[in-house]
């Protein structure tokens, strides 16, 4: 946080680097430990799969099993007796009747939420156009997903309860046009003519059939294949092409794509290998990345090229080279002799050569590899995915009282995770809610927040009536808005050329603008250094970073 904390919290921080130096010299990570690792790397589909279609749109609740109650609009809270709006409509049913996905899309939050007890937010891509829906009350034993997954419409994610502000059992259920105004910013709609409208689950109309049911996201057709097992469609001619591939390349083009649809353009093979032969022999494909230079897609990029890792024995993977530096399965990241120009340093795409494997002869079976996939490297490759817009926040690594807002906050932007900010929150206060640095600084809370600072970002996320550092919840959400709000600006800079990132990457720039302020790293056009940067910035990104590993992986 940008304030003068006095040379106490720079002892502090130099103190807290050295302790972390002496850790990371004795750490070691078990098997059980990796695989626990893996788990909180992997944004594979959830253990409890359900039916569901790849495109068209479901009702949430089938005909029959629900009727609706509470509608859309400003009402008389039935708790508090006061007027305040309802952004949803309540489908009143018993106690565990299924719930189901509206349309194919990636759950963006699946936790705890203040009144709401539990709920799950899913973006979906329709006509174009983000759309979130949210599904609120239901049981944290009766939710099915979770942050990340990849859902079909008319899929089962979890079945009604009366968790929270409830006064019987019910589905809460939303629809955000532009996205969740927690996440995107968008705006809430009266979602009864929407359900009205949807068609039974398992009977999902495809667009066209229906005024309501937008296109799917671009390659949605796919998300079907996420499913281990099952048979993975040919790349669309829109996307690649497979000509001249040899079945490695194959799989993996096809299974990174159906892993993140979000992918416009995978490259394959060609006559030129500018000196390399492994894409005229068609052992390499190259994923372009959207966006490639911004936060966003720096993270995208980072966990394709981290899921390819996993499964790298899977796959059949000899290396590859992701923002000019080189990943072996078995081996340590090198760094990439400079080629000039981004392409050809692999600055926008993710480059994927694959051991000799054979031309295809028509009899494959070309599937996902199951769950996160082994790894031939002996730890799982976590280190750079910080951020994502993920809640990677490994199990009981928190107090409880964190750990729900955490969850939620860690969602709010893709530049940011649960494991970032619970990394940041014990650097700065070790999770003391009462935590109050003494003056002139005075910053108050688990996330450490100045007097100066604090209106800017602090709301009442817990809805007990006050807005203050000392709640958890305020204190946790303010935290990331202010990171996203900087990650934003950062992310801006580094588009525009002026601001550079170190070998954190953007994440090491947006830890160190909560502590010493944006206009520090736009001033130094990166990682400020020099004075207090250097004794009390420097060791606190460090600090924060490897915290938010530990609390991603098994073990303390």
């Amino acid at each position: 946080m940008e304030q003068a904390k006095g040379s106490l919290l720079g002892v502090l921080a130099m103190f807290f680097a050295v302790i972390l130096g002496i850790f990371l010299m004795v750490a070691s990570c078990g098997a059980a430990e990796e695989e626990a690792a893996r788990s909180n790397c992997d944004t594979g589909s959830s253990s409890r799969p359900s039916p569901g279609r790849a495109t068209g749109v479901s009702k949430p609740m089938r005909t029959g099993t629900f009727e609706f109650t509470s509608g859309y609009g400003s009402r008389t809270d039935p708790l508090t007796g006061e007027t305040a709006m309802h952004e949803g409509v309540d489908l009143a049913a018993d106690d565990g009747t299924p719930i189901y996905a509206y349309a194919p899309g990636v759950v963006i939050a699946a936790g705890g939420a203040g009144g709401f007890g539990q709920w799950i937010v899913i973006d979906h891509n329709l006509d174009g156009q983000i759309v979130s829906t949210v599904y609120g009350h239901m049981w944290d034993a009766t939710k099915f997903v979770k942050t990340g997954d990849q859902v079909l419409a008319g899929q089962q994610i979890a079945e009604v309860g009366s968790n929270g502000e409830s006064t019987g059992a019910h589905l809460h259920f939303e629809y955000w046009i532009g996205g969740h105004r927690d996440f995107h910013g968008g705006t809430s709609t009266d979602p009864k003519p929407i359900v009205e409208a949807a068609p039974e689950p398992g009977e999902a109309t495809t667009p066209g059939e229906q005024s309501t049911s937008a296109a799917p996201a671009p390659n949605a057709d796919l998300a079907a294949a996420v499913t281990p097992g099952g048979s993975l469609p040919p790349l669309p001619a829109s996307v690649g092409s497979e000509e001249h591939l040899q079945v490695a390349s194959i799989r993996v083009a096809r299974a990174v794509l159906s892993k993140f649809p979000q992918l416009q353009t995978i490259g394959g093979w060609r006559p030129d290998g500018g000196g390399y032969n492994d894409h005229p022999d068609g052992r390499a494909v190259d994923i372009m990345i959207p966006n490639y230079s911004s936060g966003e897609g720096v993270e995208l990029g980072t966990q394709i090229n981290d899921y390819v890792l996993n499964n790298a024995e899977t796959f059949g993977v000899e290396y590859t080279i992701w923002r000019q530096t080189y990943y072996t399965p078995g081996g340590e990241a090198s760094p990439m002799e400079d080629r000039g120009g981004d392409t050809a340093n692999h600055m926008d795409h993710v480059h994927v050569t694959t051991f000799q494997s054979g031309f295809p002869n028509g009899s494959e079976a070309f599937s996902a590899p199951p769950g996160g996939g082994p790894s031939r490297s002996g730890a799982v490759n976590c280190g750079q995915q910080m951020g994502g817009g993920v809640d990677n926040l490994a199990p009981g690594r928190v107090p409880a009282e964190y750990e729900p807002w955490l969850r939620r906050a860690g969602t709010m932007c893709p530049q940011i995770s649960s494991a970032l900010l619970a990394g940041d929150q014990k650097q700065e206060s070790q999770f003391n809610r009462f935590a109050q640095s003494p003056p002139p600084a005075n910053a108050k809370g688990p996330a450490q927040f100045i007097d100066d600072t604090w209106p800017a970002y602090g709301q009442d996320d817990d809805g007990n009536g006050q807005i203050s550092p000392f709640d958890i919840g305020d204190a946790t959400m303010a935290q990331a808005r202010y990171f996203c709000e900087n990650a934003r600006t950062i992310d801006a800079a580094i588009d525009a050329g002026t601001v550079h990132p170190g070998p954190e990457g953007p994440v090491g720039l947006y830890v160190a603008a909560y502590n010493a302020g944006v206009g520090a790293v736009l001033t130094a056009g990166g990682m400020p250094s020099g004075g207090d940067y250097t004794t009390q910035t420097a060791p606190y990104v460090t600090a924060v970073l490897e915290y938010a590993r530990q609390f991603q992986a098994a073990g303390f």
